[in-house]
């Protein structure tokens, strides 16, 4: 009985590097490696500045003019600033998805 093993086991042995040949291994896929997620530049995600602060007394024509600039001067650019941070996410998503971002036609300030 002995010997019997021994010449199974040897064919079972011999066997096994056979099964290995059918199997491809040129067909491996290999995982991309994980994306890097970038962070927006702190610049984009301050808080924007709010109104001016009108007080309490009465004001000329003159300083009325002048805090109604400052207030669209911080108007506009809180509005540039979020769509710079929208554009910011909007290209990193697409780069980690593997799509080329869109160009987009952005008005001239």
């Amino acid at each position: 009985m002995k010997p019997a093993k021994i010449l199974m086991l040897a064919v079972l042995l011999s066997v096994l590097p056979a099964c290995a040949v059918s199997t491809r291994s040129d067909r491996l896929v290999v995982a991309p490696a994980p994306p890097v997620l970038r962070k927006a530049d702190s610049a984009l995600t301050t808080k924007c500045l709010g109104p001016v602060d009108l007080g309490d007394k009465p004001l000329t024509q003159a300083a009325l003019e002048k805090l109604w600039i400052t207030d669209r001067e911080r108007l506009l650019s809180c509005a540039r600033k979020h769509l710079a941070l929208r554009d910011f996410y909007a290209d990193r998503d697409a780069g980690i998805e593997g799509n080329l971002p869109l160009p987009t036609a952005r008005p001239k300030t």
